[in-house]
């Protein structure tokens, strides 16, 4: 099974970096042909498009990786049990928030099939379809977490 998790999380980031060089790449190529009189006024909506992708799912990547923003001015000078305590406490609360995203975000792709983007025409609920999407995943991460704060808990693994 980890070796399973390992192996999404490698193509995780390789969506990801590839989703930034795209969005790199497209914002060049507007530059470029604004400078030479030709916009391409697509680009923006398909930039826009792979930019929701990006953020959730680097959201993601920075959950896994402990880059989120966290106030620890109050804890780090607690036990390791205590802080282990509050950390299973928020990463609940945090997992409720996701859930409550999955659910409202596939609402929101449902409401959202018809608005289509301008140029392109593609359907405006693949983009608003990152939130659950990813939510998912960043689910699955807080769930894994929440397991490792438990074995601490009960003396079974050396917090980090």
């Amino acid at each position: 099974m980890k070796k399973a998790y390992d192996a999404f999380c490698t193509i995780e980031e390789l969506i990801c970096g590839a989703i930034l060089c795209i969005i790199v790449a497209l914002a060049f190529a507007t530059a470029i042909g604004r400078c030479i009189g030709h916009p391409i006024s697509w680009t923006v909506e398909v930039s826009q498009f792979f930019l929701s992708w990006l953020a959730f799912l680097g959201a993601d990547m920075a959950l896994r990786h402990g880059r989120v923003l966290g106030v620890d001015l109050l804890t780090r000078r607690l036990p390791k049990k205590a802080q282990a305590v509050i950390k299973l406490v928020t990463d609940i609360l945090i997992l409720l928030v996701l859930i409550s995203f999955v659910k409202f975000g596939i609402d929101l792709c449902r409401s959202n099939y018809k608005r289509s983007f301008q140029t392109v025409g593609i359907s405006y609920s693949w983009a608003t379809a990152s939130l659950p999407f990813a939510s998912v995943f960043m689910s699955v991460t807080i769930i894994l977490e929440i397991l490792q704060q438990v074995k601490i808990l009960l003396g079974k693994e050396e917090a980090s």
